[in-house]
Formats: C-alpha cells, structure tokens, sequence
C-alpha cells in the first residue's frame, strides 16, 4: 500500500471517529436536555405540574373533616385529600397532595417506604406532636423508612421531620410563613422543600363516608407539594412507597381522609393510630427515575468509550 492510500486510510477512520463523536454527543445533549425539561417543569409552590402525569390514588370516600367552600386560603371548616402525585427527578422525590386542609393545627402525615430496612410500626422519638401515633400499624411489606409530619395553624406552615431507618430520629424542624394560604419554603436542615397553596374549595364533599367523585377529586390542581432529597432516603434506585392521611390537632384524631382512599362508607378513624396490618396495599407507588435519565448514564458511557477509541 503506497502512502497516498495509507494518508487516505488514516482520514476515512479519523472522519468516521469525527461522526461517531458527534452523534454521540448529539444524543446526550438532547437525552440530557430532555431530562432537564422535565425537571424544570416542577416548582414547589402548592400547585401541580403537568409533570406529575396522571394520579397515583385518587380519594374513594367524602371527608368527614368537614368540607371547605372558602377558597380564600384559610380553609375555613374542612380539610380533605383528593389525589396523589408522585415523581423522581433531579435528585428529589416530588410528592404532590391534592386537597387542603384547615389552618386549626390539622395535620398532614407523610410515610415513605424507600425500599430499605424501616418500622414496620410506627416510633418515632418524644420529639414532635408525630409521637402520638407511635404504635401505628402499616401494610404488610411497608417498612416506614422517613415521615414528614406538617399543620397549617394561623398562617404558618409548621412542620417536622423523621428518619426511620436504624435508632429513629427527627422532630420539629421550623416554619413556613403563608400568605393567604400560600407559601414555600426550606425550613430544616435536610433540605426538604414544602410547598403549599390551601385555596382548594372542590374536590370532594362534606357528605361523610359517602362515595367521592373521583373526576371531582382528579381535577383539584392545588394542595400540598414536598421535594425530598433522595440522599435522605438512601438514595433509592427503584420505585418508592408513600402513605398520607389527615389528622387532627396534636395528632390525636385520624380523619377518613388517607391515600390511597379508604373504602366507601368509611368515617373517621378517630383514634390517634392506624393499624393496617390485615390491609394489604394501603399505599402508593412512585415510580423509578424515568429511563430518559438512565439513557443519560448509558449515552457518557458510549462518550468515554469513544475517546477511547479515539487515542487508540
């Protein structure tokens, strides 16, 4: 082979290396601005994103906490969980709580099951008014590995926070501030983002434990929206678990009001605990991180193996 052939050898192979560069950081480029797209459209305000997609569990039953026709913020004489949302992006786990509930001290009780060792009954420290449910019974094959447990009392957000794994911790972590019922913010130190936007007024009704409309309750687009780092839930790579439900002052007087619903006919539970032991499924399931972000890993992989290549 003379030089001329082997000069244009060497061109053909290093424009094919060119190509395959290109192509390859043209795909990750676009994977990786398909992803941030999708993270981007998610702002904790209380208001629900068209990212979330569809419901993960609607409510089945009409709240027995009264039902609010206010819409000003205050919630005034009901509180009610309608539909919930869920989604992993961006290094969070978004969660999204249709429905409002009253700035009397109600509060909303959130259970995540990430796929690690937790409590399969409810004990967390002598804390934070979350205490009062200690003994509470979760589905078999939930294991409760962090909670986060917030009231909405004369214009403040309050709120607190409990890892479950291990010897459990938490307890109050600080505030939000709201105006006319909305409001965001970081008040603790583990980075969790609350969001809340309390002006719902439709959704379910006041008719206790009577059937709820599911396209009532699917169609509230305002509630309570929380951003939790994955880091604090040990970074899960597969589907996560989440149980919610309202509860009264102090924690001591459970609404009929949980996620998934309970079913019809249904009134409040009263007692300060739960006890789901024989109720299998009573939770909902967010799925794992989209394959649009493992793409991602796979296309900076085909990245390094092209430079390889290329020094070769």
């Amino acid at each position: 082979m003379n030089s001329s052939t082997n000069q244009a050898t060497l061109f053909s192979a290093a424009a094919g290396r060119r190509r395959l560069l290109k192509n390859v950081f043209t795909a990750a480029g676009l994977a990786g601005a398909a992803t941030l797209a999708v993270q981007a459209q998610i702002t904790v305000d209380g208001t629900r994103d068209a990212a979330y997609g569809a419901p993960l569990a609607t409510q089945t039953v009409n709240t027995g906490f009264g039902d609010s026709t206010a819409g000003d913020g205050t919630s005034a004489s009901g509180s009610e969980l309608d539909a919930g949302y869920g989604k992993v992006a961006n290094g969070n786990l978004y969660i999204f709580l249709a429905g409002n509930f009253q700035n009397n001290g109600n509060h909303v009780n959130v259970f995540i099951a990430d796929g690690r060792a937790g409590q399969s009954m409810l004990a967390v420290p002598a804390t934070g008014t979350l205490k009062a449910m200690n003994g509470s019974v979760f589905s078999s094959g939930f294991q409760a590995t962090y909670a986060v447990d917030v009231n909405d009392y004369a214009g403040t957000l309050y709120a607190e926070e409990y890892g479950l794994t291990g010897t459990a911790s938490g307890g109050y972590v600080g505030s939000v501030g709201l105006t006319g019922g909305i409001g965001s913010g970081t008040p603790g130190p583990n980075g969790i983002t609350y969001g809340l936007n309390n002006l719902n007024a439709a959704g379910v009704n006041g008719n206790t434990g009577t059937a709820a409309d599911p396209a009532a309750a699917n169609a509230v687009g305002t509630g309570l929206e929380l951003s939790i780092p994955l880091s604090l839930l040990g970074d899960p790579t597969g589907p996560i678990e989440v149980l919610a439900d309202i509860n009264g002052g102090g924690d001591t007087y459970l609404s009929n009001q949980l996620l998934p619903g309970l079913p019809v006919s249904s009134g409040n539970l009263v007692a300060a605990t739960f006890n789901f032991g024989s109720t299998p499924g009573q939770y909902f399931t967010v799925p794992a991180p989209e394959p649009s972000t493992l793409a991602l890993g796979t296309l900076s992989g085909l990245v390094g193996l092209a430079a390889l290549r290329r020094r070769k």
